[in-house]
């Protein structure tokens, strides 16, 4: 299914790789298609608010740009606004849930914090107005990374098995219900071409599937040199260097641009030598996994602004909308 089909998405992957770039631009890219989307960043320092230039997103919902709205999820929040969910009555869940004694039993549940966040994203995915309508078309989750995007991910079903009965029980069910909903849910990875990352990509992968029963739904290969020179560039450029180095050079050694033409040949050299290993990752990845596997190109900035978010978005969109018309023409 095409990543604009399911309606709850989410992104992990090794920390550092730029999910919360990917999650911000997909949510970006769906909200321009009409979709009234909701990003949800998780008990993070808050990033969202520095791409869209809005005021800070904290943990009530924050309209970012036109049909894009986002919330930073904290445990906290999301016991209160559960709480006072089940309980109805403000004063009674002050009265049970800020109780010290509570207050510590709760602090002592293993997951609790995961479970409370998760359950937010859910509540969100499944929201719906008087109508019957949702009230979001879209719920993107910026997940947390690897390792504890496993713990975070398994959480429900860590709780069915050692709970058989309860509101938390049926809660848990259902959440794990919708992460296994392929029509619905979409759980990607995103990823640096480089060894650790797509390492830890692949063995995600694999523990979502063996572990979980979680199917990935796309992989995103994040910050990828575009390639400049030609193959007859760079043996060019490798024989410049090796006539450098030996002093064969015929070029006036007082002149400043004796001085930096090694110096550029050597940058050249180091970025095909950067861009042939990116492509060997990739080629990994696209030999082993029979997911869609989108490329972003590295964008040669020292701040992302919103212009560097909203570029990605039009490359993811024109990615995805690409892939879908070719399943629909071999589909036909």
């Amino acid at each position: 299914m095409s990543l604009y089909d399911q309606r709850f998405v989410l992104f992990s992957g090794k920390g550092g790789v730029g999910k919360t770039v990917i999650s911000s631009a997909f949510a970006l890219s769906c909200a321009r298609r009409g979709e009234r989307t909701l990003l949800m960043e998780l008990n993070v320092n808050d990033k969202v608010s520095s791409f869209f230039g809005s005021s800070r997103v904290g943990t009530d919902i924050t309209e970012v740009d036109e049909n894009l709205f986002a919330v930073n999820v904290t445990p906290q929040a999301a016991l209160r606004e559960y709480g006072i969910m089940i309980l109805k009555v403000k004063l009674i869940y002050k009265a049970v849930f800020e109780n010290r004694i509570i207050d510590s039993f709760l602090r002592s549940i293993p997951g609790l914090n995961d479970l409370l966040m998760l359950g937010k994203a859910y509540f969100h995915a499944t929201e719906r107005n008087a109508d019957g309508s949702y009230v979001w078309d879209k719920v993107v989750v910026d997940a947390p990374a690897t390792g504890h995007g496993l713990f975070f991910l398994q959480i429900p079903s860590v709780i069915t098995g050692f709970i058989r009965s309860g509101h938390m029980f049926e809660e848990a069910e259902r959440i794990q219900a919708l992460l296994k909903d392929t029509s619905q849910t979409s759980i990607n990875l995103v990823t640096l071409p480089e060894e650790m990352p797509v390492n830890e990509t692949l063995m995600m992968q694999k523990e979502l599937k063996s572990r979980m029963g979680l199917e990935v739904g796309a992989f995103i290969g994040n910050a990828i040199y575009p390639v400049i020179f030609s193959e007859k560039e760079r043996a060019w450029i490798e024989k410049m260097r090796e006539a450098y180095e030996s002093g064969d050079a015929e070029t006036n050694p007082d002149s400043e641009e004796y001085d930096a033409t090694p110096g550029l040949l050597d940058a050249a050299a180091f970025r095909s030598q950067r861009v042939e290993m990116q492509q060997e990752y990739m080629k990994r990845l696209e030999d082993e996994v029979d997911k869609p596997l989108y490329k972003i190109p590295f964008h040669f900035s020292t701040r992302l602004t919103f212009q560097g978010i909203a570029k990605i978005a039009d490359e993811l969109d024109a990615q995805i909308t690409a892939d879908d018309e070719s399943a629909k023409r071999s589909a036909s």
